[in-house]
């Protein structure tokens, strides 16, 4: 395969992560034969791996498609919005998550200790968003309140698994997604 960059070899930081995510975006060669438009499910597909360097693909074909809160075990990582817009949020606790629109072109990067959610925007159109982490992903947690004790518990789920919300997670941040009008802007 031939790929945009230069791959590492060694661990890759959020900010390269960022800039492999965003140059994997800009070829959609690489991930557009990957996609699976099935409106049943989030799909995924893993677009490149080495021994430092996982990059991913995924569709996010309906507006009910949510990860729910995860982290990404050991690794780092960067997302990069290829196409729609997703919401990402940051969990808080005792107060309200705090997140926003992340539009197509746009990306955003994390540190190992991250716990946030995704999901894509309500009446968004397709969303296809790419993933690169370092380390490759083995394991991710994912988050959910137990019903009983009310405690936050970390429920540990193989990489190959897809993401969902455990449980309740809360009400997502914000209203649907609406660009500020430039011409209105620079009226003010």
């Amino acid at each position: 395969m031939d790929l945009p960059f230069a791959p590492s070899d060694g661990p890759v930081g959020p900010d390269e992560l960022a800039e492999i995510a965003r140059c994997i975006a800009e070829h959609p060669r690489l991930w557009e034969d990957d996609l699976d438009h099935d409106r049943r499910k989030r799909t995924y597909n893993e677009v490149f791996t080495s021994e430092h360097l996982g990059v991913w693909v995924i569709c996010w074909n309906a507006d009910d498609h949510d990860t729910g809160y995860h982290d990404h075990g050991s690794s780092c990582g960067a997302v990069h919005v290829a196409r729609g817009v997703i919401r990402h949020e940051h969990l808080r606790l005792g107060a309200r998550p705090v997140g926003g629109p992340v539009w197509a072109g746009e990306g955003f990067c994390f540190d190992g200790t991250v716990i946030h959610r995704m999901r894509r925007e309500p009446r968004a159109e397709l969303t296809v968003t790419i993933h690169a982490y370092s380390p490759p992903l083995v394991e991710t947690g994912q988050y959910r309140q137990d019903d009983r004790d009310e405690l936050l518990h970390r429920v540990p789920t193989a990489a190959e698994e897809q993401l969902r919300p455990q449980g309740f997670q809360g009400d997502p941040t914000g209203l649907p997604p609406s660009r500020p009008d430039p011409a209105s802007s620079a009226m003010s």
